[in-house]
Protein backbone atom coordinates (compact mmCIF):
# COMPACT_ATOMS: atom_id res chain seq x y z
CA UNK A 1 0.00 0.00 0.00
CA UNK A 2 1.57 3.70 -0.89
CA UNK A 3 1.14 6.56 1.43
CA UNK A 4 -1.33 8.05 -1.14
CA UNK A 5 -3.32 4.87 -0.75
CA UNK A 6 -2.99 4.91 3.37
CA UNK A 7 -3.47 8.50 3.33
CA UNK A 8 -7.02 7.99 1.07
CA UNK A 9 -8.02 5.36 3.62
CA UNK A 10 -7.18 7.31 6.42
CA UNK A 11 -9.79 9.71 5.15
CA UNK A 12 -12.50 7.46 4.46
CA UNK A 13 -12.09 5.25 7.84
CA UNK A 14 -11.90 8.35 10.00
CA UNK A 15 -14.13 10.30 7.90
CA UNK A 16 -16.10 11.54 11.56
CA UNK A 17 -13.17 13.00 12.57
CA UNK A 18 -11.83 14.25 9.40
CA UNK A 19 -12.38 18.31 10.02
CA UNK A 20 -10.43 17.95 13.04
CA UNK A 21 -7.95 16.11 11.47
CA UNK A 22 -7.36 18.92 8.91
CA UNK A 23 -7.66 21.45 10.96
CA UNK A 24 -4.65 22.98 12.30
CA UNK A 25 -5.68 24.38 15.65
CA UNK A 26 -6.14 21.00 17.22
CA UNK A 27 -3.19 19.26 18.36
CA UNK A 28 -4.92 16.15 19.41
CA UNK A 29 -7.97 13.91 18.58
CA UNK A 30 -9.21 11.51 21.53
CA UNK A 31 -11.39 9.00 20.68
CA UNK A 32 -12.77 7.27 24.32
CA UNK A 33 -15.59 4.90 22.40
CA UNK A 34 -17.84 5.29 19.33
CA UNK A 35 -19.69 8.08 20.66
CA UNK A 36 -17.65 9.94 23.16
CA UNK A 37 -14.61 11.95 21.48
CA UNK A 38 -12.45 15.03 22.04
CA UNK A 39 -10.28 17.28 20.71
CA UNK A 40 -7.10 19.66 22.26
CA UNK A 41 -7.09 23.46 20.48
CA UNK A 42 -5.00 25.90 22.08
CA UNK A 43 -4.57 23.18 25.40
CA UNK A 44 -7.97 23.56 25.95
CA UNK A 45 -10.15 20.19 25.91
CA UNK A 46 -13.42 20.49 23.76
CA UNK A 47 -16.25 17.88 23.74
CA UNK A 48 -17.49 16.99 20.38
CA UNK A 49 -20.30 15.56 18.47
CA UNK A 50 -18.62 13.59 16.51
CA UNK A 51 -19.68 9.49 16.23
CA UNK A 52 -18.18 6.38 14.71
CA UNK A 53 -20.19 3.16 14.15
CA UNK A 54 -18.16 -0.10 16.59
CA UNK A 55 -17.14 -1.56 13.29
CA UNK A 56 -16.35 1.37 11.88
CA UNK A 57 -14.28 2.73 14.20
CA UNK A 58 -12.43 -1.10 14.78
CA UNK A 59 -11.83 -0.69 11.26
CA UNK A 60 -9.97 2.17 11.41
CA UNK A 61 -7.41 1.08 13.82
CA UNK A 62 -6.92 -2.33 11.84
CA UNK A 63 -6.40 0.08 8.86
CA UNK A 64 -3.45 1.76 10.32
CA UNK A 65 -1.93 -1.44 11.48
CA UNK A 66 -2.15 -2.91 8.68
CA UNK A 67 -0.41 0.04 6.57
CA UNK A 68 2.58 0.05 9.07
CA UNK A 69 2.74 -3.86 9.34
CA UNK A 70 1.65 -4.44 12.80
CA UNK A 71 -0.38 -6.03 14.58
CA UNK A 72 -3.28 -6.01 16.42
CA UNK A 73 -5.48 -7.99 17.96
CA UNK A 74 -7.76 -9.86 20.59
CA UNK A 75 -4.30 -11.49 21.40
CA UNK A 76 -2.32 -7.91 21.37
CA UNK A 77 -5.09 -5.35 21.69
CA UNK A 78 -2.49 -2.61 21.72
CA UNK A 79 -0.82 -0.59 18.84
CA UNK A 80 1.33 2.45 18.58
CA UNK A 81 1.80 3.93 14.83
CA UNK A 82 1.94 7.12 13.01
CA UNK A 83 -0.37 8.65 10.15
CA UNK A 84 0.98 9.66 6.89
CA UNK A 85 1.42 13.06 7.95
CA UNK A 86 3.64 12.12 10.93
CA UNK A 87 0.94 12.38 13.73
CA UNK A 88 0.79 9.55 16.38
CA UNK A 89 -1.69 7.30 17.04
CA UNK A 90 -1.94 5.04 19.88
CA UNK A 91 -5.18 2.27 19.38
CA UNK A 92 -6.53 0.29 22.38
CA UNK A 93 -9.27 -2.25 21.47
CA UNK A 94 -12.25 -3.65 23.32
CA UNK A 95 -12.44 -5.55 26.10
CA UNK A 96 -9.74 -4.19 27.77
CA UNK A 97 -10.82 -0.75 26.75
CA UNK A 98 -14.40 -0.83 28.11
CA UNK A 99 -16.43 1.68 26.74
CA UNK A 100 -14.88 0.38 22.88
CA UNK A 101 -11.97 1.11 20.74
CA UNK A 102 -9.95 3.86 22.55
CA UNK A 103 -8.18 5.66 20.22
CA UNK A 104 -5.52 9.12 20.60
CA UNK A 105 -4.12 10.51 17.75
CA UNK A 106 -1.49 13.65 18.52
CA UNK A 107 -0.99 16.01 15.71
CA UNK A 108 2.42 17.79 15.40
CA UNK A 109 2.63 21.60 14.64
CA UNK A 110 2.40 21.64 10.43
CA UNK A 111 5.79 22.93 9.57
CA UNK A 112 9.09 21.62 11.92
CA UNK A 113 8.73 25.11 15.12
CA UNK A 114 11.98 27.06 15.23
CA UNK A 115 13.54 28.72 18.41
CA UNK A 116 12.37 32.21 17.32
CA UNK A 117 9.02 30.39 17.13
CA UNK A 118 9.77 29.47 20.90
CA UNK A 119 10.46 32.95 21.90
CA UNK A 120 7.63 34.44 19.91
CA UNK A 121 5.04 31.82 21.69
CA UNK A 122 6.31 32.30 25.03
CA UNK A 123 7.72 29.11 26.09
CA UNK A 124 11.71 30.41 26.37
CA UNK A 125 13.53 33.71 26.16
CA UNK A 126 16.70 34.67 23.97
CA UNK A 127 19.06 34.24 26.61
CA UNK A 128 17.60 30.52 27.32
CA UNK A 129 17.85 29.67 23.30
CA UNK A 130 21.17 30.70 23.01
CA UNK A 131 22.64 29.14 26.41
CA UNK A 132 20.92 25.71 24.82
CA UNK A 133 22.51 26.21 21.33
CA UNK A 134 25.86 27.06 23.38
CA UNK A 135 25.56 23.77 24.64
CA UNK A 136 24.67 21.35 21.89
CA UNK A 137 27.85 22.86 19.63
CA UNK A 138 29.97 22.35 22.99
CA UNK A 139 28.60 18.19 22.61
CA UNK A 140 26.69 18.75 25.99
CA UNK A 141 24.49 15.54 26.61
CA UNK A 142 21.31 16.54 26.68
CA UNK A 143 18.38 14.99 28.43
CA UNK A 144 14.73 16.81 27.82
CA UNK A 145 12.27 16.01 30.01
CA UNK A 146 8.51 16.76 31.08
CA UNK A 147 5.26 14.76 31.77
CA UNK A 148 2.74 13.46 29.04
CA UNK A 149 1.83 16.22 26.68
CA UNK A 150 4.28 18.81 27.79
CA UNK A 151 6.09 19.12 23.91
CA UNK A 152 8.94 16.92 24.94
CA UNK A 153 9.23 15.62 21.23
CA UNK A 154 8.67 19.04 20.00
CA UNK A 155 11.44 20.14 21.96
CA UNK A 156 14.09 17.60 21.44
CA UNK A 157 13.04 18.33 17.22
CA UNK A 158 13.97 22.39 18.14
CA UNK A 159 17.02 21.50 20.21
CA UNK A 160 18.44 18.75 17.41
CA UNK A 161 17.91 21.63 14.49
CA UNK A 162 20.98 23.43 16.13
CA UNK A 163 23.06 20.63 15.73
CA UNK A 164 25.67 21.17 12.74
CA UNK A 165 24.58 20.10 9.13
CA UNK A 166 27.75 18.41 8.53
CA UNK A 167 28.13 15.79 11.22
CA UNK A 168 26.39 12.34 11.00
CA UNK A 169 23.49 12.19 13.07
CA UNK A 170 21.74 8.58 13.92
CA UNK A 171 17.94 8.40 15.32
CA UNK A 172 16.24 5.98 17.27
CA UNK A 173 12.24 5.74 17.85
CA UNK A 174 9.37 3.56 18.81
CA UNK A 175 7.71 5.11 16.44
CA UNK A 176 8.79 7.66 14.00
CA UNK A 177 7.83 11.30 15.42
CA UNK A 178 11.42 13.19 14.49
CA UNK A 179 11.65 15.57 11.82
CA UNK A 180 15.19 16.49 11.52
CA UNK A 181 16.46 18.55 8.72
CA UNK A 182 20.13 17.71 8.70
CA UNK A 183 21.89 16.04 5.73
CA UNK A 184 23.54 13.28 6.81
CA UNK A 185 20.83 11.45 8.84
CA UNK A 186 20.25 7.62 9.69
CA UNK A 187 16.81 6.83 11.06
CA UNK A 188 15.94 3.96 12.82
CA UNK A 189 12.86 2.80 13.70
CA UNK A 190 12.07 -0.89 16.12
CA UNK A 191 9.66 -3.01 15.52
CA UNK A 192 7.48 -5.39 17.68
CA UNK A 193 7.50 -9.24 17.30
CA UNK A 194 5.32 -10.82 14.72
CA UNK A 195 2.31 -13.30 16.23
CA UNK A 196 4.70 -16.06 16.39
CA UNK A 197 6.53 -14.18 18.68
CA UNK A 198 9.87 -13.59 16.91
CA UNK A 199 11.64 -10.76 14.81
CA UNK A 200 11.25 -8.02 17.32
CA UNK A 201 13.87 -5.20 17.09
CA UNK A 202 14.37 -3.41 20.26
CA UNK A 203 15.67 -0.06 20.75
CA UNK A 204 18.50 -1.47 22.46
CA UNK A 205 19.56 -3.87 19.92
CA UNK A 206 19.58 -0.52 17.60
CA UNK A 207 21.59 1.72 19.98
CA UNK A 208 24.21 -1.56 19.85
CA UNK A 209 23.68 -1.08 15.89
CA UNK A 210 24.12 2.59 16.27
CA UNK A 211 27.74 2.83 18.32
CA UNK A 212 28.82 0.36 14.86
CA UNK A 213 27.73 3.20 11.98
CA UNK A 214 30.04 5.99 13.49
CA UNK A 215 27.99 8.27 14.94
CA UNK A 216 28.84 12.12 15.80
CA UNK A 217 25.49 12.19 17.58
CA UNK A 218 22.99 9.44 18.75
CA UNK A 219 18.84 11.24 18.81
CA UNK A 220 16.70 8.52 20.84
CA UNK A 221 13.14 9.91 20.59
CA UNK A 222 12.40 8.58 23.95
CA UNK A 223 13.82 6.26 26.63
CA UNK A 224 10.90 4.09 28.40
CA UNK A 225 12.73 0.60 29.49
CA UNK A 226 15.86 -0.88 30.04
CA UNK A 227 17.64 0.76 26.96
CA UNK A 228 18.47 3.72 29.34
CA UNK A 229 21.65 1.11 30.76
CA UNK A 230 22.67 1.07 26.94
CA UNK A 231 22.56 4.43 26.48
CA UNK A 232 24.35 5.40 29.60
CA UNK A 233 27.03 3.09 28.87
CA UNK A 234 26.96 4.75 25.44
CA UNK A 235 27.42 8.25 26.67
CA UNK A 236 30.23 7.25 28.95
CA UNK A 237 32.29 6.32 26.04
CA UNK A 238 32.82 8.95 23.80
CA UNK A 239 29.29 9.79 22.17
CA UNK A 240 28.92 13.09 23.45
CA UNK A 241 26.58 15.50 22.00
CA UNK A 242 23.49 12.84 21.97
CA UNK A 243 19.86 13.96 23.22
CA UNK A 244 16.91 11.87 24.15
CA UNK A 245 13.59 12.23 26.09
CA UNK A 246 12.04 10.97 29.12
CA UNK A 247 9.33 11.23 31.43
CA UNK A 248 10.08 13.60 34.67
CA UNK A 249 8.97 16.67 36.33
CA UNK A 250 12.45 17.75 37.57
CA UNK A 251 15.91 17.71 36.65
CA UNK A 252 16.46 15.65 40.11
CA UNK A 253 13.78 13.63 39.05
CA UNK A 254 15.24 13.17 36.11
CA UNK A 255 18.15 11.60 36.93
CA UNK A 256 16.08 9.21 39.21
CA UNK A 257 13.53 8.14 36.64
CA UNK A 258 16.46 7.61 34.31
CA UNK A 259 17.92 4.85 37.53
CA UNK A 260 14.43 2.76 37.48
CA UNK A 261 14.91 2.63 33.65
CA UNK A 262 18.25 1.06 34.16
CA UNK A 263 17.36 -1.13 36.70
CA UNK A 264 14.75 -2.60 34.46
CA UNK A 265 18.02 -4.20 31.84
CA UNK A 266 18.99 -7.57 32.33
CA UNK A 267 22.62 -6.04 33.98
CA UNK A 268 22.83 -6.21 37.53
CA UNK A 269 24.85 -3.83 39.35
CA UNK A 270 25.23 -2.10 42.52
CA UNK A 271 23.05 1.24 43.12
CA UNK A 272 26.03 2.64 43.41
CA UNK A 273 27.37 1.86 39.93
CA UNK A 274 24.61 2.87 38.54
CA UNK A 275 23.78 6.04 39.84
CA UNK A 276 27.98 7.04 39.14
CA UNK A 277 27.36 5.91 35.26
CA UNK A 278 24.11 8.04 35.01
CA UNK A 279 26.16 10.99 37.14
CA UNK A 280 29.22 10.86 34.72
CA UNK A 281 26.68 10.60 31.28
CA UNK A 282 24.25 13.57 32.06
CA UNK A 283 25.78 17.11 31.62
CA UNK A 284 22.63 19.08 30.68
CA UNK A 285 18.63 18.56 31.88
CA UNK A 286 16.08 20.59 30.06
CA UNK A 287 12.49 20.56 31.93
CA UNK A 288 9.08 21.63 29.94
CA UNK A 289 5.78 21.59 31.58
CA UNK A 290 2.29 21.75 30.41
CA UNK A 291 0.34 24.42 32.87
CA UNK A 292 -3.48 24.67 33.47
CA UNK A 293 -4.33 27.24 30.88
CA UNK A 294 -2.56 24.91 28.51
CA UNK A 295 0.59 26.65 27.64
CA UNK A 296 3.51 24.84 27.21
CA UNK A 297 7.05 26.55 28.67
CA UNK A 298 10.28 25.25 29.68
CA UNK A 299 10.56 25.81 33.35
CA UNK A 300 14.52 24.13 34.01
CA UNK A 301 17.93 24.23 32.55
CA UNK A 302 20.10 22.11 35.29
CA UNK A 303 23.61 20.83 35.08
CA UNK A 304 23.77 17.46 37.04
CA UNK A 305 27.26 17.19 38.96
CA UNK A 306 29.14 14.06 40.17
CA UNK A 307 27.58 12.25 42.99
CA UNK A 308 27.75 13.44 46.53
CA UNK A 309 30.09 11.43 49.12
CA UNK A 310 26.85 9.80 50.16
CA UNK A 311 26.04 8.62 46.33
CA UNK A 312 23.29 11.03 46.17
CA UNK A 313 22.73 13.09 42.70
CA UNK A 314 23.31 16.48 42.22
CA UNK A 315 22.12 19.64 40.29
CA UNK A 316 22.39 23.11 40.16
CA UNK A 317 19.26 25.12 38.32
CA UNK A 318 21.09 27.49 35.69
CA UNK A 319 17.84 28.54 34.23
CA UNK A 320 14.65 28.76 35.78
CA UNK A 321 10.72 29.59 34.98
CA UNK A 322 9.22 31.86 37.48
CA UNK A 323 5.18 31.82 37.86
CA UNK A 324 4.29 35.24 39.47
CA UNK A 325 0.44 34.58 38.58
CA UNK A 326 -2.75 34.80 36.25
CA UNK A 327 -4.24 37.65 33.99
CA UNK A 328 -8.41 38.65 33.86
CA UNK A 329 -8.61 35.55 31.05
CA UNK A 330 -6.62 32.92 33.33
CA UNK A 331 -3.32 33.29 31.50
CA UNK A 332 -0.47 32.07 33.45
CA UNK A 333 2.38 35.16 33.81
CA UNK A 334 5.66 34.78 35.10
CA UNK A 335 9.69 35.15 33.27
CA UNK A 336 12.29 32.95 32.22
CA UNK A 337 15.50 34.39 33.85
CA UNK A 338 19.14 32.67 34.70
CA UNK A 339 20.30 32.01 38.65
CA UNK A 340 23.04 33.75 38.95
CA UNK A 341 24.95 30.01 39.02
CA UNK A 342 27.65 29.88 36.46
CA UNK A 343 28.09 26.25 35.17
CA UNK A 344 31.34 24.11 35.64
CA UNK A 345 31.98 24.48 31.76
CA UNK A 346 32.43 28.52 31.40
CA UNK A 347 36.03 27.69 30.06
CA UNK A 348 34.69 25.39 27.58
CA UNK A 349 31.77 27.81 26.50
CA UNK A 350 34.13 30.37 25.23
CA UNK A 351 36.92 27.93 23.78
CA UNK A 352 33.96 27.66 21.01
CA UNK A 353 33.35 31.61 20.71
CA UNK A 354 30.87 32.13 23.08
CA UNK A 355 32.43 35.32 24.31
CA UNK A 356 29.40 36.76 25.79
CA UNK A 357 28.87 33.99 28.12
CA UNK A 358 30.88 35.43 31.06
CA UNK A 359 29.47 36.04 34.62
CA UNK A 360 26.82 39.02 33.31
CA UNK A 361 25.40 36.85 31.29
CA UNK A 362 24.25 34.50 34.09
CA UNK A 363 23.19 37.45 35.98
CA UNK A 364 19.59 37.87 35.83
CA UNK A 365 19.67 41.68 36.30
CA UNK A 366 21.49 41.98 32.94
CA UNK A 367 18.55 41.06 31.24
CA UNK A 368 16.57 42.72 33.85
CA UNK A 369 14.96 40.23 35.88
CA UNK A 370 14.82 39.65 39.53
CA UNK A 371 16.50 36.97 40.94
CA UNK A 372 14.57 33.71 40.68
CA UNK A 373 14.22 31.30 43.34
CA UNK A 374 16.89 28.43 42.87
CA UNK A 375 16.43 24.70 44.15
CA UNK A 376 17.79 21.45 43.22
CA UNK A 377 21.64 22.36 44.59
CA UNK A 378 22.40 20.14 46.98
CA UNK A 379 25.71 19.93 49.56
CA UNK A 380 28.21 21.16 46.16
CA UNK A 381 30.59 23.96 46.03
CA UNK A 382 28.28 26.46 44.03
CA UNK A 383 30.05 29.20 41.85
CA UNK A 384 27.81 32.05 41.78
CA UNK A 385 28.54 35.82 39.77
CA UNK A 386 30.66 38.06 41.82
CA UNK A 387 27.46 40.47 42.59
CA UNK A 388 25.11 37.06 43.71
CA UNK A 389 28.16 35.22 45.93
CA UNK A 390 26.79 33.31 47.87
CA UNK A 391 23.62 33.94 46.93
CA UNK A 392 23.55 37.04 48.36
CA UNK A 393 23.23 40.29 46.75
CA UNK A 394 26.60 42.24 47.28
CA UNK A 395 25.72 45.23 45.50
CA UNK A 396 23.03 46.86 42.84
CA UNK A 397 22.98 45.87 39.43
CA UNK A 398 25.23 48.54 37.30
CA UNK A 399 24.47 49.08 33.64
CA UNK A 400 26.63 47.34 31.30
CA UNK A 401 29.03 49.86 28.95
CA UNK A 402 27.99 50.14 25.81
CA UNK A 403 30.81 47.85 24.34
CA UNK A 404 29.60 44.63 26.10
CA UNK A 405 26.21 45.72 25.91
CA UNK A 406 26.25 45.70 22.00
CA UNK A 407 28.36 42.27 21.81
CA UNK A 408 25.56 40.54 24.19
CA UNK A 409 23.04 42.07 21.73
CA UNK A 410 24.31 40.83 18.92
CA UNK A 411 24.95 37.00 20.05
CA UNK A 412 20.93 37.30 21.16
CA UNK A 413 20.16 38.34 18.03
CA UNK A 414 21.70 35.11 16.44
CA UNK A 415 18.73 33.77 17.93
CA UNK A 416 16.57 34.66 15.75
CA UNK A 417 18.57 34.65 12.44
CA UNK A 418 17.43 31.59 9.99
CA UNK A 419 19.92 29.39 9.79
CA UNK A 420 20.71 28.05 6.45
CA UNK A 421 21.02 24.06 6.55
CA UNK A 422 24.74 24.21 4.12
CA UNK A 423 25.09 21.46 2.10
CA UNK A 424 28.13 19.20 3.06
CA UNK A 425 30.85 18.76 1.02
CA UNK A 426 30.35 16.20 -1.86
CA UNK A 427 33.30 13.56 -2.60
CA UNK A 428 33.80 14.55 -7.06
CA UNK A 429 35.18 12.01 -8.78
CA UNK A 430 36.05 12.33 -12.61
CA UNK A 431 37.39 9.67 -14.22
CA UNK A 432 40.01 10.32 -17.64
CA UNK A 433 38.17 10.54 -21.04
CA UNK A 434 36.85 7.40 -22.55
CA UNK A 435 36.43 5.70 -18.86
CA UNK A 436 33.16 4.62 -17.43
CA UNK A 437 32.00 7.21 -14.20
CA UNK A 438 33.60 4.79 -10.70
CA UNK A 439 35.42 5.43 -8.83
CA UNK A 440 39.06 4.13 -9.37
CA UNK A 441 41.80 2.95 -6.80
CA UNK A 442 44.89 5.33 -6.50
CA UNK A 443 47.38 3.88 -8.00
CA UNK A 444 50.21 3.84 -5.20
CA UNK A 445 53.99 4.33 -6.49
CA UNK A 446 56.35 1.17 -7.07
CA UNK A 447 57.70 0.06 -3.69
CA UNK A 448 60.93 -2.29 -3.16
CA UNK A 449 60.06 -5.30 -1.15
CA UNK A 450 62.76 -7.38 1.04
CA UNK A 451 63.49 -11.02 0.18
CA UNK A 452 60.97 -12.57 3.09
CA UNK A 453 58.03 -9.81 1.96
CA UNK A 454 58.36 -10.52 -1.59
CA UNK A 455 58.14 -14.52 -0.69
CA UNK A 456 55.24 -13.62 1.52
CA UNK A 457 53.12 -11.10 -0.96
CA UNK A 458 53.31 -14.40 -3.50
CA UNK A 459 51.96 -16.52 -0.82
CA UNK A 460 48.95 -14.13 -0.49
CA UNK A 461 48.19 -14.24 -4.19
CA UNK A 462 48.66 -18.26 -4.34
CA UNK A 463 46.28 -17.88 -1.91
CA UNK A 464 43.92 -15.73 -3.50
CA UNK A 465 44.01 -17.37 -6.74
CA UNK A 466 43.19 -20.74 -4.92
CA UNK A 467 40.62 -19.21 -2.55
CA UNK A 468 38.74 -17.69 -5.93
CA UNK A 469 39.50 -21.58 -7.76
CA UNK A 470 37.61 -23.16 -4.69
CA UNK A 471 34.70 -20.47 -4.77
CA UNK A 472 34.54 -21.43 -9.02
CA UNK A 473 34.35 -25.08 -8.06
CA UNK A 474 32.06 -24.53 -5.00
CA UNK A 475 29.78 -22.80 -7.56
CA UNK A 476 29.43 -26.01 -10.24
CA UNK A 477 28.67 -28.16 -7.32
CA UNK A 478 26.16 -26.00 -6.24
CA UNK A 479 24.42 -26.67 -10.23
CA UNK A 480 24.81 -29.96 -9.94
CA UNK A 481 21.06 -31.87 -10.32
CA UNK A 482 20.23 -33.51 -7.23
CA UNK A 483 21.21 -36.73 -6.04
CA UNK A 484 19.19 -39.76 -8.31
CA UNK A 485 18.04 -36.67 -10.76
CA UNK A 486 20.14 -37.47 -14.17
CA UNK A 487 20.70 -34.15 -16.00
CA UNK A 488 18.76 -35.13 -19.15
CA UNK A 489 15.36 -35.97 -17.15
CA UNK A 490 14.54 -32.37 -16.93
CA UNK A 491 10.91 -31.99 -16.80
CA UNK A 492 10.69 -35.54 -15.97
CA UNK A 493 9.82 -37.75 -13.17
CA UNK A 494 12.35 -40.73 -12.00
CA UNK A 495 12.37 -43.76 -14.10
Amino acid sequence: MTTDMYEKSVKEFFKPVRYFLEDASVSEIMINGPEDIWIERKGKLYKTDAKFTPEGLEAAARNVAQYVGRIITDERPRLDARLPDGSRIHVVLPPIARKGTAISIRKFFPGNLTVPQLIEFGALAPEWARFIDACVKTKQNVIVAGGTGSGKTTLLNVVSSLIPNEERILTIEDSAELQLLQDHLVAFESRPPDNMGRGAVTISHLLHSSLRLRPDRIVIGEVRGGEAFDLMQALNTGHSGSMCTVHANSPTETCRRLESLCLMSEIELPMVAIRAQIAAALNIIICCARFHDGSRRLTHIAEVLPLNEKGDYRTQDLFVYTVTGKDDEGRIQGYHAPTGILPTFMSKLKSYGYSEMDESFFDPATHGYERPPVAGVQEFKIEWTSRLLDGEEKWKPRPLDPERKETLTRALNEVFEQRDMLSPPMAKHEPPAGEPATLKEEVSPKKEFSKAEAKSRKAGVYARSLLKKTSADSGLRSRRPPLGVRSNDTGKGKG
